[in-house]
């Protein structure tokens, strides 16, 4: 999928003056990712306006984040308000959102001590934040951590195991590129797109171009000769697909069915 970089935003939300909906539809993220993206770049269409509250003091808030280096989280957490009132802040009046490595995580609970009912809880926490499976290879049971877990369907106990899955897994794909039926397909899909690249957000006229299958060959074989399941797409938007095909599909779907409509 495309990235969305600030250069990107500014351009469809302000200049374009697209909505989020209409950025969510060409780009195939959810209309909460494009808001979460918008406001972490501080891009607005209307300014700001503050009130008399006391993280609106340009002072008082360079002092608890400059100078004391606490995270927006942390203020807000102090003020009960929402973690995006002080981030807004912060990007109105220019300074740099730090990245969650540089924020000093420990300030709020350091030098304090926890009680006993406090540990036991966060001792209960990693215990229920735990499960237990087999390994999809060699069958042997693992522990892991829920979050780690849910990062993949398939978890497996070491790099070699799944190495090995992959090596017994294999899909053996044929090369089609030289048949006569792949090159008709391929001039097809070059003549419906104009032999112009037709990833949403790329505007190269580079002559550079291959014919992209929208839904992986070695996967869904019956649509490798589908007209509709082709898309132009320069080399260095086809590049971006290598190995992430799956992530491209709603949003190159989207792109056929405007140009069928």
């Amino acid at each position: 999928m495309l990235n969305l970089t600030k250069e990107f935003l500014y351009q469809k939300y302000i200049i374009d003056n697209q909505t989020i909906q209409g950025i969510s539809d060409e780009t195939g993220y959810t209309n909460s990712r494009i808001k979460g993206r918008l406001r972490r770049f501080g891009i607005r269409k209307h300014r700001l306006k503050l009130g008399d509250q006391i993280y609106d003091n340009k002072d008082w808030l360079y002092d608890q984040y400059i100078v004391q280096k606490k995270g927006y989280t942390v203020i807000a957490n102090e003020l009960d308000v929402s973690y995006t009132t002080i981030l807004d802040r912060i990007l109105f009046f220019g300074w740099e959102i730090r990245g969650h490595n540089s924020i000093d995580k420990g300030a709020p609970s350091r030098g304090k001590k926890r009680s006993d009912i406090s540990i036991q809880k966060i001792k209960d926490s990693r215990i229920k934040n735990r499960i237990i499976f087999n390994c999809p290879n060699c069958e042997e049971e693992i522990e892991k951590v829920v979050s780690v877990y849910n990062k993949s369907k398939k978890s497996f106990c070491s790099l070699a195991c799944y190495k090995d899955y992959l090596k017994k897994n294999r899909v053996v794909t044929v090369d089609i590129t030289d048949s006569a039926e792949y090159k008709e397909w391929r001039k097809k899909v070059y003549i419906r797109d104009s032999y112009k690249c037709k990833m949403p957000g790329c505007s190269s006229n580079s002559k550079q171009i291959a014919a992209h299958h929208i839904y992986p060959k070695k996967h869904y074989p019956e649509k490798r000769f589908e007209v509709s399941n082709g898309i132009t797409l320069c080399k260095k938007c086809h590049e971006k697909t290598f190995g992430k095909e799956t992530n491209f599909i709603d949003a190159l779907v989207r792109v056929i069915q405007k140009m069928n409509d």
